[in-house]
């Protein structure tokens, strides 16, 4: 009978080790693995794509250059594949000028990323813009190229 135990212990602990090495964050094997295959991780929000290296916006700007919505197409034609549907899109600006202007930026900047996944079949109501002006800057805005990082948006699937 101890054995037993033991032996159901020992089951019960790996299963839940197991589970904790497999988080997923809410989603099927398949789609975890395309998410991590584009760059996507896991955070406390989600799984998450900083676009900084694939979509840098220049300076007091929000437009997508032509290459670019290609790739953002391509993204949003595999997470429909995956039905990944529900995102939202955060938008960030460097912090030069003024907090209010920075804010309406950086919302513009994350709803010209959404309007690509609009025309793509996304349904507005699984998407959500969010604009953090400088806020939430990935490097300290010391250099113009680490102002250019923080010009970005970041794609999270909403589970």
């Amino acid at each position: 009978m101890l054995k037993k135990t033991a032996v159901i212990c020992l089951i019960f602990t790996l299963s839940s080790i197991l589970s904790a090495c497999m988080n997923l964050g809410h989603l099927n094997y398949k789609q975890a693995k395309m998410l991590k295959k584009e760059g996507f991780v896991l955070t406390q929000e989600g799984w998450t794509l900083a676009l900084p290296e694939r979509l840098l916006f220049n300076f007091d700007d929000y437009e997508i250059k032509h290459y670019q919505q290609n790739k953002l197409m391509t993204l949003s034609s595999q997470l429909h594949q995956y039905n990944l549907e529900k995102v939202k899109f955060v938008g960030h600006t460097d912090n030069i000028g003024q907090a209010s202007y920075n804010q309406q930026l950086s919302e513009k900047r994350a709803q010209s990323v959404a309007d690509i996944f609009l025309v793509q079949g996304f349904k507005a109501n699984n998407i959500q813009i969010i604009g953090r002006g400088s806020d939430a800057p990935l490097v300290d805005n010391d250099t113009e190229e680490h102002r250019a990082q923080n010009r970005r948006v970041n794609i999270t699937i909403i589970p």
